[in-house]
């Protein structure tokens, strides 16, 4: 019996064959390095490629065992982000435009997809029965963050489907813009397992005030809510038309 079991624990030659979790980032990392991501201006600006990814994830309830975030930035500002899941002919590049300007990505001198303006930005009301204004953002940057921290709580996401499910926020921003730009900018994530399934943006402007803005990470159904009162309802999604602020494709990599 105790040999039986040995020989139970052993992997399989398919698992023997993967990368390791290491190796698969540092896979996508190259493959997110390739893409050529630029804002349609009248000058048009290339973003840029954070240097590495933003949140390592899992999710075993869709049995996916790897999983990473990845952000294109413009002077310091989230613009694009990317999850990258799945092994070999599973894998897919899932993204989703931060911007309030059209994306244009291409890939060894192709067109990829050309992303319309993904942010919404709202102003971020008083707390329901608060009967008075958001505090407005502290001086010191440290105070900020604790701020932001409390707004996010406020929001509640449901991922739908037949089993609706309500998402785990994380209570630490997975991206906060650099410390010397006048507007703080900071990304929360809701997740399942830590796959992340939607993206709160938080913004401490120069001005002295509080805006939102939410973007899906998933095909699925989401309802968002602020103080229980729904703000946003994201449906399902079947495929992406032309222009969509989200996106997912198959990259050349799962055809190998």
């Amino acid at each position: 019996m105790a040999g039986l079991g040995n020989a139970a624990a052993q992997p399989s030659e398919a698992e023997q064959s993967q990368p390791s979790p290491k190796e698969w980032l540092a896979q996508r990392q190259a493959e997110f390095e390739a893409y050529e991501i630029s804002l349609e201006a009248e000058k048009p600006r290339q973003l840029v490629l954070e240097s590495r990814s933003l949140l390592n994830w899992s999710n075993a309830e869709r049995g996916a065992d790897v999983g990473a975030v990845f952000l294109w930035t413009d002077r310091g500002r989230p613009q694009l982000i990317a999850c990258a899941f799945g092994r070999d002919k599973l894998l897919r590049h899932e993204f989703h435009s931060l911007s309030t300007e059209p994306i244009v990505a291409q890939r060894g001198g192709e067109a990829v997809h050309r992303f319309g303006p993904g942010a919404l930005w709202q102003e971020l009301p008083a707390a329901q029965g608060a009967g008075e204004a958001v505090p407005p953002p502290a001086k010191q940057r440290a105070l900020r963050r604790t701020q932001m921290r409390r707004q996010a709580e406020r929001f509640r996401v449901v991922m739908g489907g037949k089993q609706p499910a309500e998402m785990r926020q994380l209570t630490q921003p997975i991206y906060r813009t650099p410390a010397e730009l006048e507007d703080d900018i900071a990304l929360f994530a809701f997740v399942q397992g830590t796959d992340p399934e939607c993206v709160l943006m938080l913004e401490a402007t120069s001005e002295g005030k509080w805006r939102y803005g939410l973007m899906r990470q998933t095909k699925w159904p989401l309802k968002v809510e602020l103080d229980s009162n729904e703000v946003a309802d994201f449906p399902s999604i079947s495929r992406t038309p032309a222009e969509s602020p989200f996106f997912v494709l198959k990259p050349p990599a799962a055809a190998e």
